[in-house]
C-alpha cells in the first residue's frame, strides 16, 4: 500500500496531548480511545474522456476507471480525469480529526511511471463531461512514485481540505485525480483505477460526549439549585448523571468525574470517577461519607467524558448533609392503653394513637408499623438513577402537624398480640431508636366459620358461614381468601353473611376471613381448613353405616367406590370385625362388591383401603361403623 496521508495513529497520539495539555483530561489514567472511522457517504464518481468531450461516464460495474492518456486500436487518443464528490453531513456537530481520500489500482501502462495529482474542485453535484469540467480550486495531495504497481491502495491526505469545507460551512466536497499536466498526454502514465474500490474518503471524527443538565441526582432527589436545599443523610454521599454520546463505539464506555465541595469552600474539592458507562443512562460514585459533616451545605456537579474529551461541567447542585438522628417518640393512645390489655382493649372498635416529637425541631414525621415500623423505599427509575419519594406518601408514615409535634393514626391490630414498632424520623429520612407499643386483643375479636350442613365433600358444593362475636356491632362486610384470590361479601342484617363454591381440590381448601365494620374496625384474620376425607367410599343397603338393621345370619352387600379423584384402582383391601385383610379386585367402573354375613349382634367395623395399579394402598382408610340387630 502507498500512503499521502498522515499516520492516524500518531495524528490520535498528538490530539491526546494536546487535550492533556489544555487541562480537559483528569483523575488518574482515562479510558483509551481512538477515533471514530467511518466513510463520507459518495454523492458521484464518474470520469471524463477528451475522445467524447460532450460526454460523462458514472463508475459502472466492471468498468474500470480509466486515468490519464490511452491510444485505442483506432490510433485515437483518450485522455480521462475521474471526479468524486462526498457528502459531510456526518461530520456535523462532531470533532473532526482527520481524512483520507483512497483508490486501488487495476493496471497501469508503465509500472515505473506514476504520477498522480488530487486537486479539490468548485462542487460537482453530477458527473461531469470534459467540455464542462468544474474548475480546479486547489491541489491537495500528489504521488511520484512507482511502488506496488499494478495493483496498489493509494491514498491521500484530505485532512486541511476537509477542514476548510467544514469551517466555510460546505455540505459536499468534490475531488478530481488527474496525471499532471506535465505528463497527463504521455500514454506511459495511464492507468486504471478499479470500479469495486470506487474512490472513497474516510474520516475521522469523535462526537464530544454532553452532560444531561435535566438528570442530575443526589440521595435519589433531583438536582437542587435553590435554596431551601434538600436535607440529605447517607443517601447523599450517592451522586448520579446522565450523559450521551452519539458515537456508536463510546455508547457504552464512558467516564463520568463528579465533584463535590462545602459551599463556603471550593478549594476543598474532592473528585471521584466511575467508567464504562452507558450513554443515556444513570452513573454515579458513592462519595466517602466521612467527607460530609452534619449541617454543611455542599456543592456538586459532575461531567461525562469518552476518553478522547470530555464535555463541560454540570450546572452546580447543592444539598444540607445530615448526620444527626432524631430524639424517640412518644406514644399514647385514648382507647388502647399500656396495662392489663385483656381488660381494657376494646372489642370491635380500631386503636387511636398519637405520636409526639416532644417538641424537637429535627422531628419532621413518625414510621410506624406491627412488629417493625416502615423505612424509606427508594427504587430505581426509567434512566436507571436511584428514586427516593417523599417519605410522608408512603404507608406507614406520617408528618407530624409541626417540627417536634404530635401526629395521630388509627390503626386495627392485626393479631392476638400485638407491637406497634413507632420510630421518629427527620425531612433527611434519618430515624430514631424504635418505640415498642405492646398490645393485646381478645380472641373474640376473630370472625368465626362455621359450615353449613353436612361435612364437606369432594367435587359438591360446601357453603361455609362467617359471623362475628356479640360484642362487635355494624359489621357491614367480609373479606376472605380462596384459591389465591381475595374477594368480599356483603354482611346480612345480623352481621353474618356466606360463601358457597365448588369443593374440587383433593388437598382441601383454606379460607382466611376478616370482617369490617362501619366504624373501622377490621378484624385480625381468622382461618380454616375445608378437607374431605381421601379414603374409598362403602355404600350397603342392607347394612347402611350407624344404624342398626340386618340380622344374625341375613347376608349383607357392600360397595366399595374410588377415593376422591382416583381414575384408575386394582381394587380393595377391606377387613370385617378386625379380621384379616382381603383383597377384592375393582370392575372397569373402579367398583368392587362384597357379601358378608354376620354371626352375632353389635356393632361391626368394616376397614377399606383402596389399591393403585402399583399396589399401593390408599392413604386413608374408610371406617364404616354399622351395627347388626
Amino acid at each position: 500500500m502507498v500512503t499521502r496521508s498522515t499516520s492516524v495513529r500518531l495524528r490520535a497520539a498528538v490530539l491526546a496531548a494536546a487535550v492533556g495539555v489544555s487541562g480537559l483530561a483528569v483523575l488518574g489514567t482515562p479510558a483509551a480511545a481512538a477515533p471514530h472511522f467511518d466513510n463520507a457517504p459518495s454523492v458521484q464518481v464518474g470520469y471524463t474522456d477528451s475522445a467524447t468531450p460532450g460526454q460523462a461516464y458514472d463508475n459502472t460495474e466492471d468498468v474500470h476507471l480509466p486515468l490519464g492518456s490511452s491510444v485505442d486500436a483506432a490510433g485515437v487518443t483518450h485522455t480521462s480525469r475521474v471526479y468524486a464528490t462526498f457528502d459531510l453531513a456526518l461530520l456535523k456537530g462532531k470533532r473532526f480529526l482527520g481524512s483520507t481520500l483512497r483508490v486501488r489500482e487495476f493496471s497501469a501502462a508503465d509500472c515505473g511511471k506514476r504520477a498522480i495529482e488530487l486537486w479539490r474542485t468548485e462542487r460537482i453535484g453530477r458527473t461531469p463531461s470534459w467540455r464542462r469540467a468544474p474548475a480546479e480550486i486547489t491541489k491537495v495531495d500528489e504521488i511520484l512514485t512507482p511502488e506496488y504497481c499494478p495493483t496498489a491502495t493509494i491514498s491521500f491526505d484530505t485532512t486541511a481540505v476537509i477542514n476548510a469545507a467544514l469551517a466555510a460551512g460546505d455540505r459536499k466536497v468534490s475531488f478530481v485525480l488527474r496525471v499532471p499536466a506535465a505528463h497527463e498526454a504521455d500514454p506511459s502514465y495511464g492507468r486504471r483505477l478499479n470500479w469495486y474500490n470506487s474512490v472513497s474518503l474516510g474520516v475521522q471524527f469523535n462526537a464530544a460526549p454532553k452532560i444531561d443538565n435535566k438528570n442530575l441526582y443526589n440521595g435519589g432527589v433531583p438536582c437542587a439549585t435553590k435554596a431551601p436545599y434538600p436535607a440529605l443523610a447517607f443517601y447523599g454521599v450517592n451522586l448520579q448523571a446522565v450523559g450521551t454520546d452519539t458515537d456508536a463505539n463510546d455508547q457504552r464506555a464512558l467516564r463520568f468525574d463528579f465533584a463535590v465541595w462545602p459551599k463556603t469552600d471550593p478549594a476543598a474539592r474532592t473528585e471521584r470517577s466511575t467508567e464504562g458507562r452507558q450513554s443515556g443512562r444513570a452513573a454515579g460514585v458513592l462519595m466517602p461519607d466521612g467527607l460530609f459533616a452534619d449541617g454543611v451545605t455542599y456543592a456538586w456537579q459532575a461531567r461525562v467524558g469518552d476518553g478522547f474529551e470530555e464535555s463541560a461541567w454540570s450546572k452546580v447542585c447543592y444539598f444540607v448533609a445530615d448526620r444527626k438522628l432524631p430524639p424517640a417518640p412518644q406514644v399514647t393512645s385514648s382507647n388502647y392503653p399500656l396495662g392489663d390489655p385483656f381488660e381494657h382493649m376494646p372489642l370491635g372498635e380500631p386503636g387511636t394513637f398519637t405520636f409526639s416529637g416532644n417538641g424537637d425541631a429535627d422531628v419532621a414525621g413518625f414510621v410506624y408499623g406491627w412488629g417493625v415500623s416502615g423505612v424509606r423505599q427508594c427504587t430505581s427509575g426509567e434512566l436507571g438513577q436511584t428514586v427516593c419519594p417523599d417519605l410522608f406518601t408512603a404507608p406507614g408514615a406520617v408528618r407530624a402537624d409541626v417540627p417536634g409535634g404530635t401526629a395521630t393514626v388509627t390503626l386495627n391490630p392485626p393479631a392476638t398480640f400485638n407491637t406497634l414498632e413507632v420510630r421518629s424520623v427527620d425531612l433527611a429520612g434519618l430515624t430514631s431508636a424504635p418505640v415498642r407499643y405492646q398490645i393485646s386483643l381478645s380472641q373474640q375479636s376473630y370472625p368465626v366459620i362455621t359450615v353449613v350442613g353436612a361435612q364437606p365433600e369432594w367435587n359438591k358444593p360446601v357453603t361455609l358461614r362467617f359471623s362475628t362475636s356479640p360484642g362487635i356491632v355494624g359489621t357491614t362486610e367480609y373479606e376472605y381468601e380462596l384459591n389465591g384470590t381475595t374477594q368480599t361479601v356483603p354482611a346480612g342484617e345480623d352481621g353474618s353473611a356466606t360463601i358457597t363454591f365448588v369443593a374440587d381440590r383433593l388437598t382441601g381448601f383454606t379460607v382466611t376471613v376478616r370482617s369490617h365494620s362501619a366504624n373501622g374496625w377490621i378484624s385480625p384474620k381468622g382461618q380454616t381448613t375445608v378437607r374431605f376425607s381421601g379414603a374409598p367410599r362403602v355404600a350397603s343397603e342392607v347394612y347402611p353405616a350407624n344404624q342398626v338393621s340386618g340380622g344374625v345370619g341375613v347376608p349383607g352387600t357392600f360397595t366399595f367406590s374410588p377415593p376422591p379423584g382416583w381414575t384408575q384402582v386394582q381394587g380393595y383391601q377391606y377387613s370385617f370385625a378386625y379380621g384379616d385383610y382381603q383383597f377384592v379386585a375393582a370392575d372397569p367402573t373402579g367398583q368392587a362388591t362384597v357379601t358378608w354375613t354376620p354371626e352375632g349382634s353389635g356393632n361391626v367395623l368394616l376397614s377399606v383401603f383402596a389399591v393403585d395399579m402399583n399396589d399401593n394402598w390408599s392413604e386413608d382408610e374408610n371406617m364404616y361403623w354399622f351395627d347388626v340387630a
